[in-house]
């Protein structure tokens, strides 16, 4: 007999612009995906609910075509949005009859035959349909393995998409170096796959490397569309980032500048991200979720702006001067807690892209790594102590070296004049 009508309710962030009928107020393009998915997904899944739930050949044979237009239509739908999917068992037991029926065509022991099943369009549908159910059901190790056997063998068109499944994959099992690699042959095809850049900022910011993280975050920022659901989420990093950079050691009235310079970039875009937040929920009816990295913002800019007197910052340098020496303050006397619980602490490295200091283990003016090579953008990025942030190192190598050599002393006395310096300025 065949299935209801009714297929699984399944209830997504986008599902709202539609019940409040702000889906027209947005050109997200996100958003466009999700609801070509999800128009996909009901045609696929009314068919399938047609087909009597049996697996003799008579059946088979009877509704081949609306077994196979079905299925195409579910792959479709989780090639471009798999949020906008849903397992059931219905899926499951058309998984079935569409295996069965290919066998019933392709298979057998004519070698001819299975060379043409694997040129027919049926041989893709077939492995996204095995890909669907081993990442639905969180068998990630298989489900990396079938994407392997994916990407060599479908076409390139179909290539962001796989890997993007498969950097999911890796970050879901802990593997974030061949998530990463993954991403970056993403972005390689397609620059405009913004999701891409946001996973990017955050395990970089899981591996406290500030610099990756700004750029990926900056990347997402100039990307994607500003209704985006993770828009506010990326600007409150950026702020984040940003002010842990304010807090060097203003030695001169050039790195005075630079701090001030900083400083008044984090507040932009804290006040961004409060802006997004606004927008958002205005089509959604709710704010955003709340996350450890804007936890982290809030603790840091609303108390800086009780400490000022409920001032909001102008743009202007003076007030940037005002509030550096109070936002450095704070900082040094930030729980190391608060900023872990962010996911945000550690060694990270001038992201202004101005190169200012020497390493001070080998006097090195570019960045190294232990093979004595890096990539391009990176050669001028020195890496900078996050315990008295003044001083500037060219590999984590010589960071370590110059740490046993010395710098553990020189870094408890800098720190402590850090401490001074910020309470005398507030």
């Amino acid at each position: 007999m065949a299935m209801g009508l009714e297929r699984p309710a399944k209830f997504q962030e986008y599902d709202l612009l539609e019940l409040r009928e702000k889906k027209t107020e947005t050109n997200d393009p996100e958003v466009e995906q999700y609801f070509k998915a999800k128009e996909l997904f009901r045609k696929g899944f009314e068919l399938a609910s047609k087909i009597p739930n049996e697996t003799t050949d008579e059946i088979l044979r009877k509704h081949e075509g609306d077994i196979f237009e079905s299925t195409k239509y579910l792959v479709e739908a989780f090639l471009v949005d798999e949020k906008a999917t849903e397992m059931s068992p219905r899926i499951m037991a058309l998984a079935q009859q569409y295996e069965k029926l290919l066998k019933l065509q392709y298979g057998g022991e004519d070698i001819e035959r299975s060379k043409e099943y694997e040129k027919a369009t049926t041989f893709e549908e077939s492995l996204i349909l095995v890909i669907w159910l081993l990442f639905n059901g969180k068998q990630f190790q298989f489900c990396i393995q079938t994407l392997s056997i994916a990407l060599n063998q479908l076409e390139q068109s179909l290539h962001p998409r796989l890997l993007h499944l498969r950097a999911s994959c890796y970050l879901a099992t802990g593997d974030n170096k061949l998530c990463i690699k993954d991403l970056e042959r993403l972005v390689a095809l397609n620059p405009n796959f913004v999701d891409a850049y946001s996973i990017q900022g955050l395990i970089y910011m899981q591996q406290d490397d500030r610099v990756e993280a700004v750029r990926a975050f900056k990347s997402y920022i100039e990307k994607a569309n500003k209704d985006s659901i993770g828009y506010a989420n990326a600007l409150y990093a950026l702020s984040v980032l940003t002010i842990q950079n304010a807090t060097a050691t203003a030695t001169s009235s050039r790195k005075q500048s630079l701090q001030n310079l900083r400083t008044q970039q984090a507040y932009n875009y804290y006040d961004k991200a409060k802006e997004a937040e606004k927008r958002f929920e205005y089509l959604y009816g709710h704010p955003p979720e709340m996350t450890d990295v804007k936890r982290t913002a809030m603790t840091l800019f609303e108390k800086t702006s009780r400490d000022s007197k409920n001032e909001k910052p102008k743009n202007s340098q003076l007030e940037a001067e005002r509030l550096a020496p109070i936002l450095q303050q704070l900082l040094s006397m930030q729980p190391q807690t608060s900023l872990a619980a962010a996911n945000i602490t550690g060694a990270g490295a001038n992201d202004s892209g101005i190169n200012e200091k020497k390493c001070h283990n080998c006097g090195s003016e570019t960045r190294k790594d232990e093979n004595g090579e890096i990539k391009e953008e990176k050669k001028n990025k020195l890496l900078i102590c996050t315990g008295c942030t003044s001083t500037y190192y060219c590999s984590k190598e010589c960071q370590k070296k110059d740490w046993k050599q010395g710098h553990k002393q020189q870094c408890g006395n800098s720190k402590q004049v850090l401490l001074k310096q910020g309470a005398q300025s507030g």
